[in-house]
């Protein structure tokens, strides 16, 4: 067993290839592996991994018959994979040469199933630095200097707006990828949303370093700054429906995770509205699961064709108020919190219930109160975003309160 296995999906990357061999092969810790996919790649990388090879035991190199995408080459190496620790790197970026002796320390001496931390930028060009905004580097926010329960660490990433998937950013430890069945999805662009964010929920010891590991190369023609097209429709409609059952089938229905969902659907939507027009975006969903979403996908943007009409009434309802409540805090009473805070200046008060027991105390960084516990001002208003069953007895409770409440029977 070594201690550090680090994977490494190749593909039409022979001008930086070497850089992040180098990277790796002098890290301060010497008791690597290293895996390589050469993804069928068509320049010379296939060639230049098996130099390394030759000349360095602790390199492995596997080639691919045909290109199968980051997500199964990822997937190939975590199965070979002998080390107590995992790393994915992109080839074209590179290591900091004391991270994996580091991030050991660390992760042996509390016991981590994941660590996270920073990077650096490193454009290619001055012209791609003056048009490309990378991802977050650096962050900024405040966190606590000890070991989260994972989906704790999701929710302070999210609360202060600083999560990211990259994969060069996470170390994780091998043996509770495995435990766990985290992998990545096959066949589709944009895995790591998935892995990573599936990897933290589950995660029981989390820690974020504030320190710079990672360098990130921000080039042309890369994944990151090539224009959107429909295989990234694919991969973040894939994503979703994968991170939804996760959720689902484990019972993290956190607020680091319902949020992250509803931004994916956000994403979905706007590359859906740039790209419909231009693609027939159905013929990239070939298989049985990938057709059934699309066309779920497609009847519900058809239904939220008329949601948003509906919405838009509420909102002229509700129009001149000093405050907003909203009675409901599962998902229907979420959705129309997300419509208020892109479409109105009206302030949201927060969440109101008639009872705390299965809802959490927090929703979308809003606290969420009893009725009896809320004094509700006489310029306010609340949202009922309840089923029509529920409706007259909601009515009935705010009247006998002297609150004002506005219900669509579609809401």
């Amino acid at each position: 067993m070594s201690k550090v296995s680090v994977i490494i999906p190749v593909y039409n990357v022979e001008v930086y290839l070497r850089d992040c061999m180098d990277s790796v092969l002098n890290q301060t810790l010497t008791d690597l592996e290293v895996i390589c996919i050469d993804d069928c790649s068509p320049d010379n990388c296939g060639m230049i991994l098996d130099e390394y090879a030759t000349a360095d035991p602790r390199v492995k190199v596997i080639h691919l018959e045909r290109n199968r995408r980051q997500g199964y080459g990822r997937n190939i190496g975590l199965d070979k994979a002998s080390g107590q620790y995992i790393y994915f790197l992109d080839a074209d970026d590179m290591i900091a040469p004391e991270s994996f002796e580091e991030l050991c320390e660390l992760a042996d001496k509390e016991m981590l199933d994941v660590v996270f931390f920073d990077s650096k930028d490193l454009f290619e060009s001055e012209d791609l630095k003056k048009i490309y905004i990378p991802p977050l580097s650096l962050r900024k926010g405040v966190y606590r200097d000890e070991v989260y329960v994972g989906k704790e660490l999701l929710d302070e990433f999210i609360r202060q707006n600083e999560w990211t998937c990259y994969p060069q950013r996470i170390f994780w430890r091998r043996e509770f990828l495995l435990k766990e069945q985290i992998r990545y999805p096959e066949d589709t662009e944009h895995e790591d949303e998935f892995f990573a964010f599936a990897g933290i929920l589950a995660a029981k010891r989390a820690r974020y370093v504030r320190k710079q590991y990672f360098t990130l190369r921000t080039r042309a023609n890369s994944v990151m700054t090539s224009g959107y097209a429909p295989k990234n429709f694919h991969g973040y409609l894939m994503n979703f429906y994968y991170m939804n059952e996760f959720v689902s089938k484990r019972d993290l229905h956190t607020y680091g995770a319902d949020v992250n969902i509803a931004r994916m659907i956000e994403r979905i939507n706007t590359l859906y509205t740039l790209l419909k027009d231009k693609y027939d975006l159905e013929q990239i969903f070939v298989k049985d699961l990938d057709k059934t979403l699309y066309r779920c996908f497609i009847s519900w943007m058809r239904a939220d064709d008329e949601l948003n009409r509906i919405d838009q009434e509420v909102l002229d309802e509700i129009s001149g108020c000093s405050e907003v409540y909203i009675y409901g805090a599962k998902l229907t009473g979420q959705r129309f919190c997300r419509k208020l805070e892109r479409l109105s200046d009206i302030p949201i008060g927060g969440f109101l219930v008639k009872e705390l027991d299965e809802v959490p105390s927090v929703v979308m960084g809003r606290y969420v109160r009893r009725v009896d516990e809320v004094n509700v001002p006489d310029d306010a208003i609340v949202v009922a975003a309840v089923k029509v069953m529920f409706w007259e007895e909601t009515k009935a409770m705010f009247e006998s309160k002297n609150i004002k409440c506005v219900f669509h029977r579609k809401l």
